[in-house]
């Protein structure tokens, strides 16, 4: 598949942290040339933000969309790119590199750029929220919290965030053992599930490279869902280190289940708070499914191979004209 027009977007204030990947947003845009005939860089103002300058880029008959930033970056495009014919080329360079963690896609936006020829085309089912009390909805591309997980990213230090990057929604979360951890509820078909914790995942991974919802994939029908049962702050640690051990199956209060829809209610409290690819996104009650929205998007043909009917297209070796 030939690419005509690509939009790089990007934060100017963002790549604090470890990595400061973002200062290389002119040497992706040259290595992106290579293989596209016009490349244009759009860098985010306060009063127009990633998802307004997507938008206005697919409008504008580009037809490569892509972010350079971390996963909060990539979902903030999805929002204007969602439902187009755009394709989406995430240009991983942030403080949470999530979606490259979970499909090999390099983590460096030089080095995923270069890549495109490598790359397929594949058409993925987003993950919707929908806030009801609020008439709203918000795409998501990786997984949707509710709970302690997205309380945490409520109460992050943005400043720490700056300085230690991923490290600091670990120390959030750290503190959130300290407080007085609120309850919900997870509906799934007929079956109720409390808890303080439920996870929907389209990724493997979670909070970095820790393995969450083992079953789960980009490309995968249903969602991997899983619910933590307990209030208890010391119980909380035990699941933090089955996670770590990879033995969080062992811990009777966590129950994995599969599905295309969930709903999920606050049980007494009206702060239990939703996050959607690391970034808050509202509170209770939320309605979470799969699709209709889809959107296609460009992955290492390695993570895509067990799903060859997602496959559009691949991408030629020499995608330049002349």
């Amino acid at each position: 598949m030939q690419f005509s027009r690509a939009a790089i977007l990007y934060n100017p204030a963002a790549g604090g942290g470890l990595q400061q990947a973002v200062l290389r947003v002119a040497e992706a845009a040259e290595a992106l040339r290579q293989h596209v005939g016009e490349v244009c860089v759009f860098p985010t103002e306060p009063d127009r933000r990633a998802d307004v300058l997507a938008r206005e880029a697919v409008q504008a008959g580009f037809d490569l969309i892509a972010p350079c930033g971390g996963d909060g970056t990539i979902n903030e495009v999805l929002q204007g790119v969602a439902g187009s014919d755009a394709v989406l080329l995430p240009l991983p360079a942030g403080t949470a590199n999530v979606f490259a963690w979970e499909t090999g896609l390099p983590v460096d936006p030089v080095r995923a750029a270069a890549a495109l020829p490598e790359l397929a085309v594949c058409e993925v089912e987003l993950g919707v929220v929908e806030f009801p009390e609020e008439d709203r909805r918000r795409f998501f591309l990786l997984m949707c919290g509710a709970g302690v997980d997205a309380n945490a990213v409520y109460q992050l230090n943005v400043d720490l965030k700056k300085r230690v990057g991923i490290f600091a929604y670990f120390v959030s979360a750290f503190r959130q053992l300290f407080r007085r951890i609120e309850s919900l509820n997870m509906q799934i078909g007929d079956e109720r599930i409390a808890g303080s914790l439920a996870v929907i995942s389209k990724s493997r991974l979670y909070g970095g490279r820790l393995v969450l919802t083992p079953n789960a994939h980009l490309l995968e029908r249903d969602f991997d869902v899983v619910g933590f049962r307990s209030t208890s702050p010391l119980t909380y640690t035990g699941y933090l280190a089955g996670v770590l051990t990879s033995t969080l199956q062992r811990f009777k209060g966590v129950r994995w289940r599969q599905a295309r829809q969930v709903e999920l209610l606050a049980n007494d409290s009206p702060h239990v708070y939703v996050q959607v690819d690391g970034e808050l996104a509202g509170r209770l009650p939320a309605h979470v499914q799969m699709g209709p929205e889809r959107i296609r998007v460009l992955l290492p043909k390695a993570y895509c191979a067990a799903y060859p009917e997602r496959i559009v297209a691949e991408t030629p070796a020499a995608v330049l004209d002349g």
